[in-house]
């Protein structure tokens, strides 16, 4: 079993990780600014990854780093590109200072399927680890999380730092911020507001349970995941339609939308594959998108009383 450090521990992805860890008889140390809420038997660090005395000091004796800490919401990124950019890019290079420092087997870096970008028109094209990174990135965001990689990449092969580098799809479930689509078309189904739907809505994406996404990140524990890359990701394409059908039937009520002309580049979806998890570490998703979902607003409506 494994003493490991996750960074950004408290957060939405970060606490179901913690939970996996647990579950499987590791030892996690939460280490973020934002204190846990979920009362989770493990230590917490109240630390800044660009704090770097005081995150030598907390993986001191630490077999694994998790780097989840990130900024996540793309608005905000947009708004601040400076801050965003300096946790997001600049903080896994202290992260990997203090792996250097402190010997620590192996990093492993949270990165996204944004990093492969997105072009209308490439719509039957299937992703896989060895497709390129995006040559002209369309956000700010994906440009920082492809640096993040590449600083990675870059202490292996200077400092033999380990690492494994684990793109995220799009997760939903229990405890996700409430700025993203699914708390979104929940909230504005159960208070009869209208959802605007760009297009036909035939557009698609992979989402991905957010307690299958910890299980593949905790896969990668794995020695055969070292110093390798990994979509981790749902094997379905979920159009936005289906996201307010699937809603709909499990809150047993019908959705107001508003249909508008579509937006500029708004591509319907790529297929992005996680064989290769599966192949080289036996992870599959365990959960079908519609129980995941009932699973979901079942949490939602206890916690708000409904």
């Amino acid at each position: 079993m494994s003493k490991v450090l996750v960074t950004g521990g408290s957060g939405f992805i970060g606490s179901h990780i913690i939970d996996a860890l647990l579950e499987k008889g590791h030892t996690p140390i939460i280490y973020d600014l934002e204190s846990p809420i979920y009362d989770q038997p493990c230590e917490y660090v109240k630390g800044d990854i660009l704090d770097l005395p005081e995150l030598l000091k907390a993986t001191n004796g630490v077999d694994i780093i998790y780097n989840l800490a990130a900024e996540a919401n793309v608005n905000i990124f947009y708004e601040n590109p400076l801050k965003s950019n300096q946790v997001t890019s600049h903080g896994v290079l202290h992260v990997l200072e203090a792996a250097k420092i402190n010997e620590v087997k192996r990093v492993i870096l949270a990165s996204t399927e944004w990093i492969y970008g997105s072009t209308e028109g490439d719509e039957d094209e299937w992703i896989t680890e060895e497709t390129p990174y995006a040559q002209n990135p369309d956000h700010l965001y994906t440009s920082s999380k492809i640096a993040a990689e590449l600083f990675v990449k870059n202490y292996y092969r200077l400092y033999e730092v380990h690492y494994t580098i684990v793109r995220f799809g799009i997760p939903f479930g229990e405890r996700a911020r409430a700025a993203t689509v699914t708390p979104i078309f929940i909230n504005k189904i159960l208070n009869d507001e209208t959802i605007t739907v760009h297009g036909d809505g035939s557009q698609t994406r992979q989402f991905i349970y957010v307690k299958d996404l910890a299980a593949g990140n905790v896969a990668c524990l794995s020695e055969k995941a070292e110093n390798e890359i990994f979509n981790i990701n749902g094997t379905k394409k979920i159009s936005v339609l289906e996201i307010i059908k699937t809603l709909e039937k499990k809150l047993n009520k019908t959705a107001r939308i508003n249909f508008e002309e579509d937006r500029p580049g708004n591509f319907k979806g790529r297929f992005i594959s996680s064989e290769k998890a599966k192949n080289i570490l036996g992870w599959e998703y365990k959960y079908t998108y519609e129980d995941a979902m009932q699973g979901y607003v079942e949490w939602w409506l206890e916690r708000d009383g409904h």
